[in-house]
């Protein structure tokens, strides 16, 4: 019986394989060249070796089996083909690639003739002899070959030189080969190869090298152990390669594998090692590609935050440079996508670093300039500003010049510079710049072969240029260019890339720009169907997702003038709504969406009547038009847009407040934009501005006929006849000065006889300037911003005597006789109205002052009460309203802030001013707000209910916007724009006590005159004010004369009949303050002022 161990009689035939390729390696392996054995016995001699050899170790064998295996040999030997060899295999006899190789040719050698068998084997036998010598001599070549190509790479890194890396991957894949397998170095070789493969793949854009790159990256992680210190380094490797292959393919999966592989070489990665910035870098760069398909801003969020960590972790030194740029077009992404500013500086300031760490003659200057270009470009589009557009032309141009012919990135730059031209022509109309921009586009092209990667998007860029040119020129071949290589692109770019999209969109703008020009229906079709399918391919998280929608709600559009067909319009009201939903109001394109929806409700309206829809347009209109940023190119056509559906529903329902607002829109063209451009630019400039203007204009012209039609209105808005503006010297005269270069002279208006002419003869323009530049130098010196310190710095009286020789005793010699006609005992009023420079002079304080003589001093207050106006419509309009009872008690509001603006400056004389203000008023007809109880709200609801309003709080001033100037309360700033929604009928005087008085104003009488012009505006037709700051001792002091001679004491009876008029009183607290801290003292005396009646 046979043992349990011994084999079985199949298991016998199957060990025929290892005998034959033991008898071919003893064949190959024993025989030397001077030692070949006798024809015919080679075979059968080292058969009957092996057999013996075979039999010994098998010595469990039943005797029977031994026959059985002398037969397996036999029928090997003699009959190679027979079925045996078809058996499958035992799992304990397993063979690899290499033994069934040499198995194949052992089976081939033992079927040739003697003769010729011999002769291969020596053949043979010769071969393996070289191989070994050649291994053996092989370990210093190799790193030769190894050391020669890393040098190669690091050439290649910077210079872009193609044939220095294309003889690298040759090395390269020399040394794989004679690398053996299991050798220590073979992982890392093979990374290595996959670098130089993906280097090769950005100078071809050949997708083969970035195949063959992920597989032996692939081989390189899988031959290393997790615990092996460059096992990073290899998903690091591995991680490119797919990223790249995604950009080039645009499919899912890859970006998934880089972000995965990318991730563990962060983790495996210490914080503390040189290169864990870059691989930082590098799984940001995944992260905001990922979004860049499927645009959840998650993945940019987590590309900031890794490339931020990237920059934080690398000190300030060149190698920064790089996590810079990476950071920059993180943030371009985010600005992109939200359109917040503040992604776009921060996108220009770290490319700017990028930049200035990059030394001239650095491989990636050109890269980083290009990038630094983009952001300006991107900046511009947003903000409209003609600096940003040079700036971004300005660096591509560096870019393109830095980057020598032959270089594999010089067709890229030449693409960004082309787009930057591209732009600036868009906004400013200069023809060479779209010349220009199609020439580099065009060179772009050419300079990528037809299997590049990037082949591309850089026909898609050379057909918006050729799109551009043609809504230019109108010519024809333009537009039929651009249909062509927008095609192209769309043809080359696979369905899951994630610039298909993108693409389809340009083809189907091409499609529509040719179809306003031919009016082939054909046309408008093939633009819905591909920007259909843009937007079929982008999920609604995408950033581009409102972009497709508002270019197929704009092609609907045009089918509907074209086709009439209400579903079009409906469909294009419904895309475009979308559209506008997804973008938040402070992306750049935001305001162009709303224009076109309301371009699509003015349609609607047109085509139904239906006053929802004309209010729609309007309403979005007009958010189209408080978006977009003054100077804007588009900001001339969206306001005449807004002016178009005013119109419209000014004739069907009549409203007058329509016409006010086409004014509105009238004055913001022409005032929108700041021409600071070079004077040949003209078509998008200067003269699209004039027919936008010109339109707009005949718009409100005819509106103003309709309205002047009206019962009643046969005058409106016409310039106001002189028996209408002579009124306003009721209360005394009215002295106009005019200030310039030519001459000064002051026109006074007087109910008889109305107008007297004086001339200024011995007064200039710059006089006026001056004696102003140096008043405000005075009062900032002289420490009126310290309340407590006020000094006298400048000789004062010199301007005062100045403006009474030279200004106000004129004026008086010639009035004297009209200013005396109607007074009796008290002084006579004049007012002033001043322009230009003379608005801040102190008129009212001119006179001769001298502390020797004060006998001989002539002061104008003397002689007049002054009072100070905007316009003569001001003093119209406070002089019709009706004058109160003065018997009766006036109802005061009090309006305080101890603590007070954004520093917190205390107010120590508020508390006794209120007080003061309280001795002369009735509790019944007084209401306090101060502090926590002062409140927005509050004050908003009191004011309508009091005839005076005394403000003891600071003031904020805006020179710029004079209806954003407000007063500053315990919960916020009201302010004059918000006033002026009050109706105040019966109001009478408002006094801004404390308004210039808290420490910190930089700029001092300007302001004042706005906040005290201001509440003229809202409706009080008295204003006491102060021109600058004034000490705290004084506010209770002129309070207390006001307020005695304005209201007396209101539990005196008998002075009910010394009361006076705001002016008046003012007069004389001010003459009761200049006793009390001496005529000379002018900081403290002079700034208190009125205005109006």
């Amino acid at each position: 019986m046979s043992k349990d161990t011994s084999l079985s009689s199949s298991s016998i035939v199957n060990q025929k394989f290892w005998i034959l390729i033991t008898l071919f390696r003893n064949l190959l392996f024993n025989m030397s060249e001077s030692d070949i054995l006798p024809e015919g016995l080679v075979v059968n001699q080292a058969a009957a070796e092996v057999e013996e050899t075979v039999t010994q170790s098998t010595s469990c064998y039943h005797e029977d089996e031994d026959a059985e295996l002398h037969m397996a040999i036999r029928m090997s030997l003699e009959e190679p083909d027979a079925e045996t060899i078809e058996d499958t295999m035992g799992d304990n006899m397993p063979i690899d690639r290499e033994e069934q190789a040499e198995l194949d040719q052992a089976l081939f050698l033992s079927n040739l003739p003697p003769d010729m068998c011999d002769e291969q084997l020596a053949e043979l036998n010769q071969t393996r002899v070289n191989e070994a010598n050649s291994v053996r001599e092989s370990g210093t070549k190799v790193e030769e070959l190894y050391s020669l190509a890393m040098q190669l790479m690091d050439h290649f890194d910077q210079s872009r030189d193609c044939t220095a890396i294309q003889s690298a991957v040759q090395l390269m894949e020399d040394v794989i080969k004679l690398t053996p397998d299991g050798h220590m170095e073979q992982a890392r070789r093979l990374s290595d190869l996959g670098t130089a493969l993906q280097s090769q793949f950005e100078c071809l854009g050949k997708l083969g090298d970035i195949e063959k790159a992920i597989l032996v990256n692939q081989q390189a992680v899988d031959l290393t152990s997790d615990s092996h210190v460059d096992k990073a380094g290899m998903f690091n490797n591995l991680g490119n390669a797919f990223f790249r292959r995604f950009q080039c393919l645009g499919k899912l999966g890859d970006i998934e594998n880089a972000i995965f592989v990318n991730q563990q070489a962060v983790n495996l990665t210490p914080d503390g090692h040189v290169h864990k910035a870059g691989m930082l870098i590098n799984l940001g760069n995944a992260f905001q590609s990922r979004f860049g398909l499927l645009g959840k801003l998650g993945d940019l969020e987590n590309a900031i935050l890794a490339k931020q960590k990237a920059v934080d972790l690398t000190p300030d030194d060149a190698s920064k440079a790089r996590w810079f740029s990476n950071l920059g077009s993180a943030f371009f992404n985010r600005f992109q996508c939200l359109g917040k500013l503040g992604d776009i500086e921060n996108a220009i300031l770290v490319n700017r670093q990028a930049v200035d760490l990059t030394p001239n003659g650095h491989a990636e200057k050109a890269s980083r300039l290009t990038n630094l270009g983009n952001a300006f470009q991107s900046r511009f589009k947003h903000l409209g500003e003609h600096r940003d557009i040079e700036n971004a032309v300005l660096a591509m141009q560096q870019a393109v010049d830095l980057t020598p012919d032959g270089n594999a990135g010089k067709a890229r730059c030449l693409s960004n510079l082309g787009s930057s031209f591209q732009s600036r022509f868009e906004s400013l109309g200069q023809l060479r710049d779209i010349e220009n921009a199609i020439f580099v586009q065009q060179q772009a092209v050419d300079l990528t072969p037809d299997d590049h990667a990037d082949k591309a998007g850089m026909l898609n860029n050379l057909g918006s240029a050729f799109t551009c040119r043609f809504g230019h020129l109108g010519e024809l071949k333009d537009i039929e260019n651009a249909i062509l290589f927008n095609q192209l692109a769309v043809e080359l770019t696979l369905d899951g890339h994630a610039d298909k999209a993108r693409m389809l969109n340009n083809l189907g703008n091409a499609f529509i720009r040719r179809f306003e020009h031919l009016g082939e229906l054909g046309d408008i079709k093939n633009a819905i169907l591909a920007m259909q399918q843009a937007v079929d391919l982008t999920p609604d998280s995408h950033t581009d997702k409102a972009t497709w929608l508002n270019t197929l709600g704009s092609a609907f559009i045009h089918q509907f003038e074209c086709l009439g067909k209400f579903e079009d319009i409906e469909n294009a009201i419904l895309l475009i709504e979308k559209a506008v939903d997804l973008t938040p109001d402070s992306h750049a394109d935001k305001a162009a969406w709303l224009n076109n929806l309301g371009s699509a409700f003015s349609h609607l309206f047109n085509c139904l009547g239906k006053l929802s829809a004309i209010e729609n347009a309007i309403l979005v209109n007009q958010q189209a038009v408080e978006l977009t940023p003054d100077g804007h190119a588009d900001k001339a056509s969206r306001l005449t847009n807004l002016g178009n559906a005013l119109q419209s529903r000014f004739k069907c329902l009549g409203k007058l407040e329509d016409l006010s607002q086409v004014s509105l829109a009238l004055y913001d063209v022409g005032t929108s934009r700041s021409w600071n451009i070079d004077s040949e630019i003209k078509h998008k400039g200067a003269e699209e501005e004039a027919q936008f203007h010109r339109r707009l204009a005949a718009q409100y012209e005819e509106l103003l006929q309709k309205v002047r039609g009206l019962d009643g209105f046969g005058s409106f808005l016409m310039p106001k006849k002189f028996s209408e503006l002579a009124p306003a010297a009721s209360n005394g005269p009215v002295v106009i000065i005019n200030v310039h270069d030519s001459g000064c002279d002051a026109l006074v208006v007087c109910p008889s006889p109305p107008i007297i002419h004086v001339p200024l003869p011995m007064f200039s323009y710059g006089e006026a300037v001056k004696m102003h530049s140096e008043l405000i130098s005075s009062l900032r010196a002289g420490g009126v911003r310290d309340r407590e310190t006020f000094q006298n710095v400048m000789n004062y009286e010199e301007i005062l005597g100045k403006l009474w020789v030279l200004v106000a005793h004129p004026i008086l010699s010639v009035v004297e006789d009209i200013l005396y006609e109607n007074t009796h005992d008290s002084l006579p009023h004049i007012t002033w109205c001043a322009t230009g420079a003379f608005a801040f002079l102190p008129l009212h304080a001119a006179g001769i002052y001298g502390p020797d003589n004060p006998t001989q001093n002539v002061n104008i207050s003397d002689f007049v009460v002054s009072s100070y106006t905007t316009t003569l419509a001001a003093m119209l309009g406070s002089g019709s309203k009706p004058k109160q009872d003065l018997t009766k008690t006036p109802n005061v509001l009090i309006v305080s802030q101890l603590v007070t603006g954004e520093k917190k400056t205390l107010l120590p004389s508020v508390v006794k001013e209120v007080e003061v203000i309280q001795h002369y008023t009735s509790p019944d007809h007084t209401c306090h707000l101060t502090n926590e109880s002062a409140t927005v709200g509050a004050v908003w609801d009191e004011m309508s209910k009091y005839e005076i309003i005394h403000f003891a709080c600071h003031g904020i001033q805006d020179t710029k916007n004079p209806l954003k100037s407000a007063f500053a309360l315990y919960d916020g700033s009201l302010d004059l724009n918000m006033l002026m929604r009050l109706s105040l009928e019966n109001v009478e005087l408002a006094v801004l006590s404390a308004c210039e008085t808290a420490t910190g104003d930089e700029k001092l009488p300007e302001e004042a005159v706005h906040l005290a012009a201001g509440m003229l505006a809202v409706g009080y037709p008295s204003v006491i004010a102060t021109m600058w700051s004034i000490c705290d001792p004084d506010a209770p002091l002129i309070a207390d004369k006001v307020y005695a001679n304005l209201l007396g004491h209101c539990d005196n009876s008998e002075n009910q009949q010394t009361k006076l008029t705001p002016a008046y009183a003012l007069h004389e607290a001010v003459k009761h303050l200049r006793k009390e801290v001496g005529e000379m003292n002018f900081v403290r005396w002079v700034p208190f002022i009125h205005f109006g009646v």
